[in-house]
């Protein structure tokens, strides 16, 4: 039993001598996704049984580089500056990797004019007795203004917009980032839109609120045009009682105690600022127990 375990022993140790540095100095998740080429993306790609041989042999027809690097693609491409891959930390990220033991790796760029340009893939990181990591899918092509965040690869046709970005000459990566903002412009309007017209519905279904009352008009009156006992307003003039009131004839008159005529116009009118404003049915306000004996209504 003492052979067999030195011979056990031996082999293990021999085993980590040469599994410890493979494990040190191999990729994790982010190099994982920046190493990505196109030849590594075609299975996570397209749809499902195509032929991985024959999709290389069409994107390098139309001059794709099937060897190019994202991170190389991404970082020669003029119309992106702030090339970044990191780890994505965000509650969706950790239920994705408490789900599946999967990382979310984001691969980022700036577009220019506060937009954002965001790749997201999911990658199965490396672990004791694995010692690489390997992309499992795309989970997003996103682009961001901060306000407004929209995908932009929703089916097998928009995968064009990732091709270009390997595109030999540099001059696709570029119209490709182009297209990525018209269409995200064209979708945030769409979205200001519909919620423009939201708006005017929800303003058109709920009741006007009665309209504000004009120079020369009452708020409330009552069958004969004169206002309610419940709008009667009564302030001080010259320190007697004094009332506003719509006699019919010649719009709004104030007139003040004993009908002594004080002018034409609303009480705001005629109102001293030193004066303490009293509208019936206000708390606090205790009004007269007359009125004028000209007032209608």
């Amino acid at each position: 039993m003492r052979t067999l375990f030195k011979i056990w022993l031996s082999v293990f140790l021999f085993g980590m001598i040469f599994y410890l540095p493979m494990y040190i100095f191999s990729n994790n998740a982010l190099s994982a996704v920046e190493e990505l080429t196109p030849k590594d993306l075609i299975p996570l790609t397209g749809i499902r049984g195509q032929d991985p041989e024959r999709k290389e042999r069409l994107l390098a027809s139309i001059g794709v580089d099937t060897g190019m690097e994202l991170g190389d693609a991404l970082e020669e491409n003029k119309s992106l500056t702030h090339v970044d891959i990191h780890y994505v930390e965000s509650a969706d990220a950790n239920r994705i990797f408490a789900a599946t033991g999967m990382k979310v790796v984001e691969a980022s760029a700036e577009m220019g004019g506060g937009k954002r340009l965001a790749m997201l893939f999911s990658v199965v990181p490396k672990r004791f007795l694995r010692d690489w990591a390997a992309v499992t899918g795309i989970l997003g092509v996103q682009v961001s203004d901060g306000k407004h965040t929209i995908n932009m690869v929703d089916d097998p046709s928009d995968e064009t917009y990732i091709w270009a970005l390997f595109e030999k000459s540099g001059k696709g990566g570029s119209e490709s980032v182009q297209r990525l903002t018209n269409r995200f412009d064209l979708a945030v309007a769409g979205i200001k839109e519909r919620e423009r017209s939201k708006n005017l519905e929800s303003a058109a279904a709920r009741p006007l609120s009665p309209a504000a009352s004009t120079s020369g008009k009452f708020e409330s009156n009552t069958v004969a045009g004169n206002p309610s006992k419940e709008k009667i307003v009564i302030f001080q003039f010259d320190g007697q009682p004094a009332y506003c009131a719509d006699e019919g004839a010649d719009d709004p008159n104030c007139r003040g105690d004993g009908s002594s005529f004080i002018g034409q116009g609303t009480y705001k009118d005629y109102m001293d600022e030193n004066s303490a404003l009293c509208i019936a049915g206000e708390v606090g306000c205790t009004l007269p127990q007359y009125f004028p004996a000209d007032l209608r209504g």
